[in-house]
């Protein structure tokens, strides 16, 4: 048996023959573990930070928005009769134009038309805005606390001076706490609560339009019998109604993107790190063979041969999982951003991510002991070969052609690669996983910046979006000013209100119906086609689902005590309106007032879109406007930053990943053909001669990889994006067209492939001619 003394010179040994190979395969060994490690504990700490927040929030179960008066004695006794109702509350919030909003200096007349801004007092019982500690916020006289949406988007601590205008007075205030709201805290939530104590509340009530919010506690699985109740006792519901789920699953969209996709790059490094292994246990055994054949001839079985070359890959696995250790901590704060400051037990995070950094450690060790299974066939005799340990079946090769039209390095680099199929193939599959690590990510941001994305929500692409509540300002007279606007080139007006849809075999839900325009500016069906006469229906994604609907099926529409039969011809995407909408062309009769009103425009050539914006508000008092791109800036600028950082990260590792790969297949196809160049030698061949079927053989790889790569990318792309979307009536999307970045990106992955290969060739010893 080999001891362990020797097994330790024999370790050591090896590092020094190839110092750079050894530090780079514990480089990646490290980053492939840490990035695990970082994505499983950012998902732990998403959601338990989700559920903690929820948990100390008590946060409701249903919402409903409402505005205008309310019959609260009605609301009471439907809650005290209703048996699944646990608790409820009636929260009356002041809205506040974004422009008598000034925090720290700056107005929030940006925001107009995207965030809603609602001045409220905390809650006695649930739904609390609580503070960084985790207990309800308190705030005192002449104090307010701003949600940290707000406090990361003008960088406020406390004491920070905020200014309330109203009736032309400002009101001064001071940033007495960032709030954490467990409903209206994310970026997509286009509706965002300041606290304030009830003096300063009460002083502001007499000037500011009022806006109820009714939240309730339910038992566990009555939140449908609940909404069916609710709709049939006729209480207030002229606004936006979320049940609890789908504001965990929003609440965590963030967090959830950014941690999926560094799972998916953590799992195609892991991929990269065993294929490279693959590579450097196979160099190892074709230049260390002798060695080995040595020590067989000494006696020592393969087994401990085995064992003690496995010594070696054990030392740079651990090597790598105590700079991984260091490393993966502070990856999974930048991959979690501020979710774990409400996490359940940071613990918990902490030790899924070292259980990963682990297991994904220890994966590569068991491949090497798998792949070490090849000494077996080094034997005595067969380290006197000219690469002993490494397979020689090869594919039988037709005759060389001189005569063809072809320079000879090219033709010999195609028969390498046709001669070893099975490592060529290999290498292409690292290669389609690197363009993938590289591209994908910056895709997947590009579609989410992109303003065509608003179809997701189930909003038409246009430069602007007039919204008009109900019984605020006037939309016919703005409907005919903006029709008659020359800088207008084309608008659509629709209506929405709030009626009962009803599937044939029974059930029901309560969805928001446009009505009007459906074909000017069109959005994405995944199913079906857009409503074209009376009769006809679109539904989003989680209605038709939750109904049991689907293109051609027959819905009823329940609309003022009548019912209406309509046909499905379309399911589409959609995250607003608690995800569950509809739309139909006209409306028929019995309609009551619609809930709001909403008109797409498009502008002329040449017009400027923030100022013909800030424009029509000026003009036209009580309606919001809205530039679409500043509503995907301002509701997914976050995700956006992080998914864009995390992007260029992916793109750099995949880059100096392919490089580090193509000089260690560089050494090992070296090690393979060594007898073959000394005969090109000999022939009369130059280094640079060699070299050139080196690189004509990298260059034809890595286009076969790179490009299939790009096409799998292109492929997996939309249902990658769409899994995420599907919790939120969403779904599968195309990727935005590719430009110029992209390609680029992909050029680089080919660029870093050919450095590789120079590098290979570069830093081998000469081959002499030695005729």
């Amino acid at each position: 048996m080999i001891d362990r003394s020797t097994v330790w010179r024999m370790t050591v040994a090896r590092i020094r023959r190839n110092p750079l190979s050894s530090a780079a395969l514990i480089l990646l060994m490290a980053v492939s573990s840490a990035t695990a490690g970082a994505a499983v504990g950012a998902i732990v700490t998403a959601h338990g930070s989700t559920e903690r927040l929820f948990a100390l929030a008590g946060a409701p179960d249903a919402v409903q928005m409402h505005t205008g008066p309310i019959d609260r004695e009605a609301v009471d006794a439907f809650a005290s009769s209703n048996p699944a109702v646990l608790d409820h509350q009636v929260q009356t919030a002041l809205a506040l134009p974004n422009v008598d909003l000034v925090l720290d200096g700056s107005n929030d007349l940006a925001r107009t038309g995207v965030m809603d801004l609602l001045l409220v007092t905390q809650n006695d019982r649930f739904d609390h805005l609580l503070a960084p500690d985790g207990a309800p916020a308190t705030v005192r006289d002449g104090e307010i606390g701003v949600p940290g949406y707000y406090a990361d988007a003008y960088q406020l601590d406390i004491g920070d001076p905020v200014q309330i205008v109203v009736d032309d007075t400002a009101q001064q205030f001071v940033v007495g706490v960032v709030i954490a709201d467990a409903q209206m805290g994310p970026s997509l939530v286009n509706s965002k609560r300041f606290l304030l104590a009830p003096s300063d509340w009460n002083s502001l009530a007499p000037s500011l339009e009022t806006e109820r919010i009714l939240t309730f506690r339910i038992l566990d699985g009555a939140g449908e019998a609940f909404a069916s109740a609710y709709r049939e006792a006729g209480l207030p519901a002229n606004g936006a109604a979320v049940d609890g789920s789908l504001l965990r699953l929003i609440t965590a969209l963030t967090d959830g993107i950014v941690a999926g996709l560094g799972m998916i790059v953590a799992l195609i490094l892991l991929v990269i790190t065993l294929l490279c292994l693959r590579i450097m246990i196979l160099t190892a055994l074709a230049e260390d063979a002798r060695r080995i054949g040595l020590l067989r001839t000494l006696g020592f079985s393969h087994r401990e041969v085995a064992g003690a070359t496995l010594v070696g890959y054990a030392v740079h696995a651990g090597a790598g999982l105590v700079i991984a250790l260091a490393g993966v901590l502070p990856l999974m704060a930048l991959l979690t951003g501020g979710a774990g400051s409400f996490a359940a037990n940071d613990t918990w995070a902490a030790v899924a991510a070292m259980g990963a950094v682990f297991v994904t450690a220890a994966i590569p060790v068991g491949i090497a002991a798998y792949l070490l299974r090849r000494l077996r066939g080094i034997t005595p005799l067969a380290s006197a070969q000219a690469t002993p340990g490494v397979s020689t079946r090869r594919r039988r090769l037709r005759p060389f052609r001189h005569g063809l039209p072809v320079p000879v390095s090219v033709r010999l680099a195609i028969r390498s690669i046709t001669a070893r199929g099975l490592s060529a193939t290999l290498l292409t599959l690292m290669l389609a996983c690197a363009s993938i690590l590289a591209v994908m990510p910056l895709r997947l941001t590009q579609t989410i910046a992109a303003p065509g994305f608003v179809t997701v929500m189930g909003v038409g692409q246009s430069d602007l979006r007039v919204f008009i509540r109900s019984g605020q300002g006037h939309p016919e007279a703005l409907e005919q000013d903006l029709s008659s606007d020359p800088e207008i080139e084309r608008l659509a007006a629709a209506a929405s209100y709030r009626v009962d849809l009803r599937a044939a075999e029974g059930g029901g839900d309560s969805i928001a119906l446009d009505v009007g325009d459906l074909q000017s500016f069109p959005i994405s069906y995944t199913a079906g086609r857009a409503p074209s006469r009376d009769g006809e229906i679109a539904l989003s994604t989680l209605a038709a689902q939750s109904n049991g609907l689907g293109v051609g099926d027959a819905a009823e529409i329940v609309v003022g005590g009548s019912i209406h039969l309509h046909q499905v011809t379309g399911v589409y995407h959609d995250i607003t309106n608690g995800g569950r909408s509809g739309k139909v062309t006209a409306m028929t009769a019995g309609a009551a007032q619609p809930l709001w009103r909403t008109i797409m425009v498009e502008l002329t050539a040449g017009v400027d879109v923030s100022a013909k914006a800030a424009a029509l508000s000026e003009d036209h008092p009580g309606v919001s406007v809205t530039e679409l791109d500043r509503f995907v800036q301002f509701t997914l600028g976050d995700t956006v930053e992080r998914l864009r950082a995390a992007s260029v990260i992916a793109w750099l590792s995949a880059s100096a990943l392919i490089v580090l790969v193509f000089a260690l297949w560089g050494r090992l196809d070296v090690a393979r053909n060594r007898s073959d160049l000394q005969l090109l030698r000999l022939l009369g061949w130059t280094t640079a001669e060699l070299r050139r079927i080196t690189i004509v053989r990298t260059l034809a790889v890595t286009t076969v990889g790179v490009l299939g790569g790009l096409v799998l990318g292109e492929a997996v792309g939309p249902s990658a994006l769409g899994a995420v979307l599907s919790s939120f009536g969403g779904g599968a999307m195309p990727l935005v067209s590719p430009d110029l970045a992209a390609l680029a990106v992909a050029a680089s992955i080919v660029v870093a492939a050919v450095a590789g290969s120079f590098v290979a060739v570069s830093t081998l010893p000469p081959l002499r001619n030695e005729s």
